[in-house]
């Protein structure tokens, strides 16, 4: 269970003694996606789905207290309790005015109000689907005013109750695009805010549910990533103008015959570390039957160049699958999240672990999502807990700290002296011209 906390009216508190690093607010609900609205604006979506549990299906907001370490209900927006729960969530993110009007006596003039499109993951009603219709997108407006259902459409050709819209992204670029990942191995490319399909919906092999989707930073390019490959696909229609055209195929790794490995995540770095791709792959005995060895449970962050399309970097970063992905809009930084209940952040040019939460819930990670400026991480859990993680500033990121460079340099003129004092100094000073120190 998450830690016990206080409530005082719409603030969720976190209890006391925990890390000062970081610290878990109990939201009452199964968190399955999140989003940042603000820097400090955050909206959580999931709830107990159509099952009797009590549990409203909601979207709601909060602002973030770092300092207080808590956060503050903006707004609770009930979903239907014959649908399922929202699965997945992306916002917009490109802000567009709307004009308010304001009172009476200053009709004349209007207000700004920067508004935000939302698109959620909802199943229809077992009756619905029963009747051949899921209208799984699902349109949402935030503004000051709140959140506001806009409109619902059927993007995935399934009615089985078992497929849903997994995942669900927005481009950066302009025009504006959304992809949507379905369980039922469809990707689907939509114009915004017309939200008409681009070309026909992709279909991937029967049975490999579509994991990721990422736009690259000029839009021209979208990941879908599968448990069996990972394929770029044009956002233009190919050489028949009607269909899409992929790019390139990554096909998922083999490590060992024994070792079944499928990939998890798949993103386009941003500005710049534009010119990577991230994917991630998680190892486990191909044979289901046979219990893991010591070291074949594992999972990997790689670093793809998108130039040559070449592996450039793996590293080891659980014993366990990963079951969440992010990127920071500055390309800067990735985080994870792992079947061992762990939260971690890595640099985004070297891979290098900047830090792990070793237990941030108490069941595995659902969402994970970065705040716009990269100096939080927010992690959530079917357990009703999210966590909010404080990443230190770069000075103190480890090797990239000055305290690390300092204590590297000691180091070296340390070995140095006891080098110079083994082996003389003719030798030394070939080494110097060698190593150019």
């Amino acid at each position: 269970m998450a830690p016990e906390v206080a409530k005082k009216g719409n603030v969720i508190q976190a209890a006391a003694g925990q890390s000062q690093a970081h610290f878990s607010l109990d939201v009452k609900f199964p968190c399955y996606a999140i989003e940042f609205l603000g820097d400090r604006l955050i909206v959580l979506a999931g709830g107990g789905g159509s099952s009797k549990t009590g549990i409203a299906n909601r979207l709601s907001t909060y602002k973030i207290d770092v300092t207080g370490r808590s956060f503050e209900l903006v707004e609770q927006h009930d979903l239907s309790k014959e649908e399922d729960a929202p699965m997945s969530l992306a916002v917009n993110p490109q802000a567009r005015p709307r004009h308010r009007q304001l009172p009476v006596i200053r009709a004349k003039q209007t207000a700004h109000v920067q508004t935000k499109a939302i698109i959620a993951g909802i199943n229809s009603s077992s009756a619905e689907l029963a009747k051949g219709t899921n209208n799984n997108l699902r349109l949402f407006e935030y503004s000051d005013d709140g959140i506001t259902f806009k409109s619902a459409q059927q993007t995935i050709t399934s009615t089985n109750e078992d497929h849903y819209q997994k995942v669900t992204a927005f481009s950066r670029s302009t025009p504006t695009l959304v992809a949507i990942g379905s369980t039922n191995a469809q990707l689907s490319l939509l114009s915004y805010p017309s939200l008409e399909d681009v070309f026909p919906p992709i279909m991937y092999d029967e049975g490999d549910e579509i994991y990721d989707t990422d736009f690259n930073d000029d839009g021209d390019m979208v990941i879908a990533t599968s448990s069996k490959k990972l394929v770029v696909w044009s956002t233009k229609a190919g050489k028949d103008g009607k269909h899409a055209e992929p790019v390139q195929t990554i096909e998922r790794p083999v490590l060992k015959k024994e070792l079944a490995c499928t990939f998890r995540a798949g993103k386009f770095g941003r500005k710049t570390t534009k010119a990577n791709i991230y994917t991630v792959v998680n190892a486990a005995p191909a044979v289901r039957s046979r219990k893991a060895g010591p070291g074949e449970k594992k999972s990997f962050v790689s670093m793809w160049d998108t130039k040559t399309w070449k592996l450039v970097k793996t590293r080891v970063v659980s014993q366990r699958p990963l079951t969440a992905f992010d990127i920071s809009l500055d390309g800067t930084l990735l985080a994870f999240g792992s079947s061992d209940l762990s939260v971690g952040v890595l640099d985004a040019v070297n891979l290098r672990s900047i830090m792990t939460i070793l237990k941030a819930h108490d069941f595995p990670v659902t969402a994970l999502r970065f705040n716009p400026t990269a100096d939080l991480v927010v992690s959530g859990s079917a357990d009703n807990s999210v966590r909010v993680i404080s990443i230190p500033p770069v000075e103190a990121r480890g090797a990239n700290s000055m305290a690390w460079n300092v204590f590297l340099t000691l180091l070296i003129l340390i070995i140095a002296i006891l080098v110079q004092q083994s082996i003389g100094d003719d030798v030394m000073k070939v080494a110097r011209e060698t190593l150019h120190f």
